[in-house]
């Protein structure tokens, strides 16, 4: 993590544009974490993501936003809808065959002007290895990274922006971590059971204690920001 700085994921992503009365598309929008993130500031976004319970925990959270069943590969939405399509910590979860098409498909509904924003974590850091038992991602991290690469090399879009951080995650302790992890995903419930264990070690290694008590784990973070060519 050397030579990252450390700020929060939505400082930067606050620093990054004006996002007041932008149409936005959070791709991949799980339970609106990011979706509640873009009303406070002043965005118009709308959430897709494949998944229905993800959904109804996104539209009870924020029943004024709209919300569209979907894949990334296969927008259901007409083209030119949007000034910026973003992928926040979603692109690693399409499969690796469909990234590709998942970033093209994104640039065929941006509007004149538009811009396709990607932030991934890195496969690296104390929050990436504690987490390692319990889903190691290092090869769709790394296939996400790829995939935005690529689009670049092949002339469908140019860099505008690139930025690396580390994200200091703030946690009362590990019980506040198991609590974070299900609450993101309780299908994982079963799965923590069986590494619970391991998962409580490595935090224990790897979490930096804070003077106040609390813990800080870091999380290496890339953001891409982009314009259709």
């Amino acid at each position: 993590m050397s030579g990252r700085p450390r700020r929060r994921n939505a400082e930067v992503l606050a620093g990054l544009l004006d996002w007041r009365g932008r149409r936005v598309l959070d791709a991949g929008c799980g339970r609106g974490a990011l979706l509640a993130w873009l009303v406070r500031r002043g965005a118009r976004p709308v959430g897709l993501d494949p998944d229905a319970e993800a959904l109804r925990a996104a539209r009870a959270r924020l029943p004024e936003v709209p919300l569209v069943a979907g894949r990334g590969e296969a927008l259901p939405l007409a083209g030119g809808r949007f000034d910026l399509v973003v992928w926040f910590n979603a692109l690693h979860h399409v499969p690796v065959v469909a990234m590709a098409r998942a970033l093209t498909e994104s640039l065929r509904v941006l509007a004149e002007g538009g811009r396709l924003l990607v932030v991934e974590p890195l496969a690296e850091g104390p929050w990436f290895e504690v987490m390692r038992p319990l889903e190691d991602e290092s090869d769709v991290r790394a296939a996400a990274a790829g995939a935005v690469d690529a689009l670049v090399a092949v002339r469908r879009a140019r860099r505008l922006r690139r930025e690396e951080w580390c994200d200091p995650a703030r946690l009362d302790g590990f019980a506040e971590l198991r609590r974070r992890l299900l609450a993101a995903d309780p299908a994982r419930a079963a799965r923590i059971a069986g590494v619970e264990a391991e998962l409580a070690r490595r935090f224990a290694e790897r979490a930096e204690p804070q003077p106040d008590g609390g813990f800080v784990l870091a999380q290496p973070m890339r953001l891409d920001l982009l314009a259709p060519v």
